[in-house]
């Protein structure tokens, strides 16, 4: 069975242009409680850092332990803030409190996807995306799901995400619903998925409930997707 680990942040501690949220427990524990498989990690609020997101020895300050944590699991889900190169965390004494795109190599370990539920991350910005995102981000991930616009505060996102993951449907389309379900006509949804030859991962499902691609080590082409909820 595929593995999950989630990790999500409602209180900010005022950092600035951070305010604090109020779903974010509900909306990734929805996923973690209702997605078939192994449940390995949650942390929440002062438990959730940065750095497990980000690869060890990279980027400044460079505590990265995404070996342990976010690259260590199948399928990982983060709700809180974010922006076009960033998530951000509330406590930022263990490394700067920003998961920042230029910290991340995810999937040479063992993640394939990857959910960013917060603002901005896979905003297009002209193409733009794929610089921040891109190349240097998937040794071996297969997608990141996202908004390209601001996104609100759902509590029950990840359980519908969820649900559909369970149901059959691939990793792409349980998404797309999920956010078209939970958001207006206003937020896009967004993803990024990596692929080459061998490795086609748009028909990616949850692990047990269809086809899932081999990893894509070294992708030869990335593929951006996004559409209004």
């Amino acid at each position: 069975m595929g593995t999950i680990g989630i990790e999500w942040v409602n209180k900010y501690h005022g950092r600035p242009g951070l305010p604090n949220l109020s779903n974010n427990d509900e909306n990734a524990k929805g996923f973690y409680n209702t997605l078939h498989g192994v449940r390995e990690f949650q942390w929440g609020d002062d438990l959730a850092w940065d750095q497990d997101f980000e690869e060890r020895y990279v980027g400044a300050p460079s505590a990265g332990t995404d070996q342990i944590w976010a690259d260590n699991v199948d399928i990982c889900f983060f709700s809180g803030h974010g922006g076009p190169s960033a998530a951000f965390f509330g406590v930022t004494k263990y490394d700067d409190g920003d998961t920042k795109n230029t910290e991340c190599s995810l999937g040479n370990r063992q993640l394939e996807w990857i959910v960013f539920d917060a603002c901005e991350v896979l905003r297009w910005d002209n193409g733009g995306v794929f610089q921040r995102w891109g190349w240097p981000v998937f040794k071996g991930l297969h997608y990141i799901l996202g908004f390209d616009t601001g996104t609100f505060d759902s509590s029950v996102r990840g359980r519908k995400f969820a649900e559909r993951l369970n149901a059959g449907w691939t990793v792409r389309s349980a998404w797309i619903r999920a956010c078209q379900e939970t958001e207006g006509s206003g937020v896009r949804w967004a993803y990024l998925r990596a692929g080459s030859g061998s490795a086609n991962t748009y028909n990616d499902h949850w692990w047990g409930k269809g086809n899932v691609s081999p990893d894509p080590y070294n992708p030869s082409y990335l593929a951006y997707s996004r559409g209004s909820c």
